[in-house]
């Protein structure tokens, strides 16, 4: 809409420059013309003919000649600088009283197409009589036919600026138009290759790529091949651009109507047909028909796409609707120059504004894609980052979990190697033992052969059983410890405790635990002598106390020997974070705490 107000505001300017400057310049629309059948370098004799500018030859007469001529004499001397003239089909050479005064002939010797292209020179002063001033124009024609735009001669300073104004406006924009297109064409062409499922970026190219044809078209002053060719090319470049466009906001949309989408194809198909086999003097015909078609399905795809962009409350796809339904006005209007062109035979629309309207349509599209693009650039890089994150810590799971199974698989394979030595000796000491067991032997080395052979099953039975309950565990070491104290004649008082958490046990744990109470009652065994045996069990604060006593007498020499075991006993308890209180009795028996910690004795999972 800006770019609309801008072009008002800069034609207001120009008119009003004319206006302010109407005393300067002269137009003249009145003179002769004489076609000539061959292509003539020299102003040939014939039938000169009255006309009236503008003027436009006949759709045969597009191999020859057109000469006009004016007379000067009634222009004022102040008037007489320059020579401006805004539309001329093809090539023009000035003459000004017999002289050349200038021309837009091209050494390569293509045709010069000034219809978009407005053309000025200077007078010289010293070509110019007294009387009989005449100007010389010689037009060469060409396919679809000869045109010539009125002649405007007045002052230099005035016409200058006014032919800078028309080039920049028609000109310069068609320039920046078709870099623009190719640029944004190029780009997202780009983008359709690396992601060839999105054909959006597929149809907005095309549309770029075909509009640049277009702008180029009216950048450039030659044909840079036969023109009648050329203009069916550009002609068909533009019916291209309503298609893709059409078949842009059809993917935007995400539509779903195969007929509409057929129609649209055949629409474009039939305008390369008709444009190419049909006389150029239908061309007006076949490009209202084919642009009104695809006007008429734009327009029908706004009003769904407005319907769309309500629902779902669509900010993005509101901002481009008003964008696309200016463009619709503007091609409607055009239509109606082109139209109005079509009364006189050969005449140019004039005031035609789309192709300055599309090239900022396609600007805010590209801009939409952009952001898109780059707003799915930023998603996926989150959740890239987001992968990354929850792929490191899989990994890390991955590998503590290896290496917890490597552990595990470590601590099978030691379980297996200490089941087969427990085996082994089993098989081989406990065969022995049971031999001293049952020879005859005295009574003494047959308790020690007992009590060896029921540590030897003990371990093995540990080693076959790793995890048991705490209280279980207690239980089993209270048996043995009577067991063995009635074997060697002592009694032995156990105060129960029920209150033993049925916890597992840790294996190694419940291993030095066993082992340090087996200590305790050998000592018992060994330096207590006869007397009582006692076993206090008691929890509080989350520890199991274990207290040992014995009320045998002793010796005296057995007080040292006891010392001796006490660091055995110290070293197993370490192991298990128990603390060890050992009193001597002096030969009166001895008592030992042991405080054990339950979390201590837990198994960790």
């Amino acid at each position: 809409m800006r770019t609309i107000w801008l072009w008002i505001f800069l034609s207001s300017l120009l008119c009003s420059r004319l206006v302010a400057a109407d005393n300067a310049f002269t137009r003249i629309t009145q003179g002769q013309y004489l076609y000539t059948e061959q292509p003539t370098v020299q102003l040939p004799d014939g039938n000169w003919k009255d006309t009236s500018l503008p003027f436009s030859g006949a759709y045969s007469q597009i191999h020859g000649t057109f000469w006009f001529r004016f007379n000067l004499d009634a222009l004022p001397e102040a008037q007489r600088d320059s020579l401006y003239v805004s539309n001329h089909v093809f090539d023009i050479s000035i003459f000004l009283n017999g002289h050349a005064v200038d021309d837009s002939l091209r050494l390569d010797g293509r045709e010069s197409t000034g219809w978009n292209h407005p053309f000025h020179t200077r007078l010289p002063t010293a070509y110019w009589q007294d009387t009989g001033n005449e100007l010389v124009i010689r037009i060469r024609s060409g396919e679809p036919n000869a045109v010539l735009s009125p002649l405007i001669i007045g002052d230099q300073a005035v016409l200058q600026g006014h032919y800078q104004q028309t080039v920049f406006q028609k000109i310069r924009i068609a320039e920046w138009s078709m870099i623009t297109c190719l640029v944004m064409g190029s780009l997202t062409l780009f983008i359709w290759l690396l992601r060839r499922s999105d054909r959006l970026y597929l149809y907005f190219s095309l549309l770029c790529f075909s509009w640049s044809v277009v702008m180029f078209y009216m950048a450039i002053p030659f044909a840079p091949i036969d023109h009648g060719t050329w203009l069916r090319f550009v002609f068909y470049c533009v019916d291209l651009s309503g298609f893709f466009l059409f078949m842009f906001l059809y993917r935007l949309m995400q539509l779903d109507r195969p007929r509409l989408k057929t129609t649209a194809i055949a629409a474009v198909m039939l305008s390369g047909i008709l444009l190419f086999i049909m006389p150029m003097r239908l061309h007006t015909l076949v490009i209202t028909f084919v642009h009104g078609m695809h006007l008429a399905l734009v327009i029908y795809l706004l009003a769904i796409g407005t319907r769309l962009a309500i629902h779902k409350r669509s900010k993005e796809l509101l901002l481009l609707i008003p964008g696309f339904l200016v463009i619709s006005l503007l091609v409607l209007h055009d239509i109606y120059a082109f139209q109005a062109a079509a009364q006189q035979p050969g005449r140019l629309p004039e005031g035609t504004y789309m192709q300055y309207g599309f090239a900022v349509l396609l600007i805010l599209i590209f801009a939409h894609l952009v952001r898109t693009f780059v707003r799915a650039l930023n998603h996926s890089e989150t959740l890239n980052s987001q992968l990354e994150t929850r792929v490191a810590e899989i990994s890390a799971s991955l590998e503590q979990s290896y290496a917890e199974n490597h552990a595990l698989a470590l601590y099978n394979h030691a379980q297996q190697e200490r089941q087969k030595v427990y085996r082994d000796l089993h098989d081989d000491v406990g065969a022995k033992l049971l031999s001293i067991l049952h020879s005859r032997v005295d009574d003494e080395k047959s308790l020690l052969a007992r009590e060896a052979l029921s540590s030897l099953r003990e371990t093995v039975s540990q080693s076959k059983r790793d995890i048991l309950p705490l209280n279980e565990l207690i239980a089993n070491a209270i048996t043995e410890t009577e067991n063995r104290l009635s074997h060697a004649g002592i009694a032995f008082q156990y105060d129960t405790c029920d209150d033993i958490p049925d916890t597992p046990a840790d294996p190694a744990k419940a291993y030095h635990l066993s082992r340090i109470l087996r200590e305790l009652t050998s000592n018992i065994i060994k330096h207590a002598g006869t007397g009582q045996a006692r076993l206090r069990c008691e929890i509080a604060n989350n520890t199991l106390s274990l207290v040992i006593s014995d009320e045998g007498p002793g010796l005296p020499e057995d007080v040292e020997q006891r010392g001796m075991g006490l660091a055995n006993i110290r070293h197993r308890a370490d192991e298990i974070g128990a603390t060890v209180e050992w009193q001597n009795c002096q030969g009166r028996g001895c008592l030992c705490r042991l405080e054990i910690p339950l979390n201590a004795m837990a198994l960790a999972y």
